[in-house]
């Protein structure tokens, strides 16, 4: 079952990688723009930059392109993905133009400044770009302002628009001539008026045209495919904080009673669906995938080889590095390993204690047979166990179960496997855990 589970883990990261590559649409034979729907109040997203990647790396490849448009309306969404999708659009050859069909908000206002060309419906605005604490309605910190202002004003700059009405948009502190609200927020009348907008246009055809890119073009929409789909969902802050829930407690209990696999599959499954997320929407790559797996098995080995802790702490150090490497900001990895301890502190205790006298808590943790005569109490002092000689009653896979005497014992070796009736010594005992080695009968 493991080794299935395995494969079909395996097979799902294989399928949904390559899934992007997949153009959605047949090229046309004319004059042809690539439109980018960011519609219905979409929130900007790692998945919505890795939408408009694609988009641009498909028109690049198809000779009968003559722009990239974005249809935009958007209350705004996460910064470092509106960045991402900025540099996009300044660093491609092609032409791009943006078309506001309602609200170009937050970080909506970044990615139409940057557009070579902008067009607004009439009725629509755009601005109000201020950033905000992950989660909260709290201004940023100022170094995170600043940042964000300077995005801000170089997008301005570098399409020629004015670099002032831009950071108006984000610095309550900053007011433009003749602004009433807090921060600036144009209407489609007062963005033509300003210079900010290149005028006002009906839908997308007249705003292509006036643009002048071409009269009546091909228009090939780029829609998610299922692979961005899948990974813009599991990299929603609410699943990927249950997945790494799950996948953390799930992989404790597998430390508590070694061999029981459900947990360790279930642990397994949840934290490679969290990294897959991250890898499908662009933000993580197979270095974040192996320093989370590498930090799983350093944490393995100190659970059955004891290194004073250094193999721990080492694991430790490399899931919390692929954690923060992979997710879209350090402020929100901090979010997902403070809640992720949080639930396992609590949802453990839960289990260890709370579930102790029933059901599952009773498997993981009655450490011995509970008959008459050989009953062993969890807490018993097996101190004096050091150097007896035993026989395995099962295959020690390392852990496993030997008979010392009258008593049977849960046991684990020092990595090694040992086989069923093999006579085993201990050599240390630590509380409840009871290190044995094989010893070899003359």
């Amino acid at each position: 079952m493991r080794r299935s589970l395995s494969w079909l883990v395996l097979a799902l990261f294989a399928t949904l990688a390559f899934l992007p590559l997949v153009p959605g649409s047949a090229r046309a034979a004319g004059p042809t723009v690539y439109v980018i729907p960011i519609e219905h109040q979409q929130i900007i997203d790692q998945g919505v930059a890795q939408l408009v990647e694609r988009a641009f790396m498909l028109a690049a490849q198809d000779p009968s392109t003559v722009a990239v448009a974005i249809k935009l309306d958007t209350p705004g969404g996460y910064t470092n993905a509106a960045i991402r999708i900025k540099e996009t659009l300044l660093n491609s050859k092609l032409r791009s133009v943006t078309f506001v069909t309602n609200m170009a908000a937050s970080s909506g206002a970044l990615i139409a400044t940057a557009s070579e060309k902008l067009y607004m419906q009439g009725g629509s605005t755009i601005g109000s770009a201020e950033v905000r604490l992950a989660g909260t309605d709290q201004p940023a910190d100022y170094k995170t302002m600043s940042e964000w202002v300077a995005q801000f004003r170089s997008a301005a700059e570098a399409r020629g628009r004015n670099p002032d009405l831009a950071q108006a948009m984000v610095d309550k502190n900053r007011k433009a001539p003749n602004q009433v609200s807090e921060l600036l927020s144009l209407t489609s009348d007062q963005a033509a008026e300003s210079g900010y907008a290149n005028g006002i246009a009906k839908d997308l055809l007249e705003a292509l045209s006036k643009a002048g890119i071409a009269e009546n073009p091909q228009l090939i929409v780029v829609e998610p495919t299922l692979s961005e789909q899948v990974g813009r969902f599991l990299t929603l802050p609410s699943v990927a904080v249950l997945l790494l829930v799950v996948g953390v407690i799930a992989i404790g209990i597998e430390f508590i009673k070694p061999g029981v696999t459900v947990p360790g599959l279930v642990g397994i499954v949840s934290l490679a669906l969290f990294f897959m997320g991250n890898m499908l929407v662009g933000t993580a790559d197979w270095l974040e995938v192996g320093l989370a797996f590498l930090g799983i098995l350093l944490m393995v080995i100190e659970a059955f080889i004891p290194g004073f802790g250094v193999f721990g702490v080492g694991g430790l150090i490399s899931v919390v590095a692929s954690i923060f490497l992979s997710v879209d900001s350090p402020k929100l990895a901090t979010n997902y390993l403070m809640w992720t301890s949080i639930a396992f502190m609590f949802t453990l205790f839960a289990l260890v204690r709370g579930l102790s006298k029933r059901g599952l808590g009773k498997a993981l943790t009655l450490r011995q047979r509970h008959d008459e005569k050989s009953y062993v109490p969890e807490r018993a002092d097996l101190s004096g166990l050091v150097g007896k000689e035993g026989r395995a009653l099962s295959t020690l896979r390392p852990a496993g179960t030997a008979q010392f005497g009258t008593q049977r014992i849960d046991v684990v070796t020092e990595g090694e496997f040992i086989a069923s009736g093999t006579t085993v010594k201990v050599i240390r005992v630590d509380g409840a855990r009871v290190l044995v080695r094989s010893v070899v009968e003359k």
